[in-house]
């Protein structure tokens, strides 16, 4: 097995906690689908339709560089420095870009809450919320909320006044279902692993994005997958 990542939240990514933030994230990815402007705005529509895999794994990368790097090395000065770049041309309101750094947390820590054996404890919570305050710190972002419950509340706020369904991010969720598990996923457990993703979906989520509930057998397979897996 890989060595841990030196930082303390590269332990807490990839430790007993790697589900979690595996499935965590990847349902993040397919969450933001269901914000139309944000598909077209931040993301590119026709750009990442036409570069799905490229750009998850660019993403995935990123994010990866920062957790196990942090931000004084050359890798997680570089991983910055791209978020900057990529987003510099960007026209969009603070708000869109609060939202989509709180959902890179907010949805691991709701699938480890409702699906994981073992929970995140408050300590470990902390960590991980100061982690994307300095990463939303790094990107210039003003009046982050300090706390867990207000980050709930501005997410609950957010998506009550722009999460709903487009034929756009229908599409995009599919696409990034399809493809987002060839990142890190062996070939011979994509499959079960997508059905974990769509059995641990939010159910209003699901419904937004138009993806298929699984079927009975698939959802105790999923379930026995996150318990076993932690």
């Amino acid at each position: 097995m890989p060595a841990l990542p030196a930082t303390a939240v590269g332990r807490l990514y990839y430790g007993r906690h790697r589900l979690t933030f595996r499935a965590g994230t990847y349902l993040a990815l397919v969450r933001m689908m269901g914000v139309a402007h944000l598909v077209t705005r931040l993301y590119g529509h026709a750009r990442l339709v036409s570069e799905t895999q490229a750009r998850l794994t660019r993403t995935r990368q990123t994010v990866r560089d920062l957790v196990c790097e942090g931000f004084d090395t050359p890798v997680g000065r570089a991983a910055v420095e791209r978020l900057r770049a990529v987003h510099r041309p960007v026209v969009a309101d603070p708000a869109d870009y609060r939202y989509v750094l709180g959902t890179f947390f907010l949805e691991p820590l709701r699938w480890n809450d409702a699906h994981a054996r073992v929970r995140l404890d408050a300590d470990e919570q902390r960590l991980l919320l100061d982690f994307w305050l300095c990463v939303g710190a790094e990107m210039g972002l003003a009046d982050l909320p300090a706390t867990l419950p207000q980050w709930r509340a501005s997410q609950r706020d957010y998506e009550a006044r722009h999460l709903g369904p487009t034929p756009e991010g229908r599409a995009l969720a599919a696409l990034c279902l399809r493809d987002v598990v060839k990142l890190t996923v062996p070939p011979l457990m994509r499959a079960p692993f997508r059905h974990l993703m769509v059995a641990t979906m939010e159910p209003a989520v699901r419904e937004v994005l138009g993806v298929s509930p699984p079927a009975w057998s698939a959802r105790v397979a999923a379930s026995a997958l996150a318990r076993l897996s932690g």
